[in-house]
């Protein structure tokens, strides 16, 4: 059960936490702050190190103005770029580096007690959604590094 929209925001990167270790990745640290911005959830897989952007929306009401991934604009993705470089400076890492996002939707629900649950309908992880330009990478063919 949530109370405000900072719990909410914990909840999907939980959820986005939980959804990458089941496909292998190696946590390595969450809610990162740097002088530039903050990065929701850093991951390793077998080749990269990822940089995860998390968006939880509700189904329904709030997806009428666009997929969550939608809600990353120019101001975010620099940030998101800022502090990853910042991370990278401070945790050198021969891996690639790869920006994500993860998209999770939820709908709720009530128990009989009248308390509000949460329940994971999509997870869509967009890989290479930002580059170190900050431009647009959604389903894009080529990639750039930081």
């Amino acid at each position: 059960m949530m109370k405000n929209n900072r719990e909410f925001g914990y909840f999907g990167e939980a959820v986005a936490a939980d959804h990458l270790r089941q496909k292998g990745y190696k946590i390595i640290a969450r809610n990162y702050y740097a002088v530039g911005g903050e990065l929701d959830v850093i991951a390793r897989d077998d080749k990269n190190i990822v940089f995860c952007e998390v968006k939880t929306r509700y189904d329904g009401s709030s997806l009428r103005y666009g997929r969550p991934a939608a809600a990353v604009g120019a101001r975010k993705r620099g940030s998101i770029v800022a502090a990853a470089r910042q991370y990278l400076f401070d945790h050198p890492d021969a891996a690639p580096p790869r920006i994500d996002v993860i998209e999770i939707t939820v709908f709720t629900c009530t128990d009989v007690s009248g308390g509000k649950w949460y329940i994971v309908k999509e997870i869509n992880q967009i890989e290479n959604a930002v580059t170190a330009s900050g431009a647009d990478r959604f389903r894009a063919v080529d990639r750039r590094t930081l």
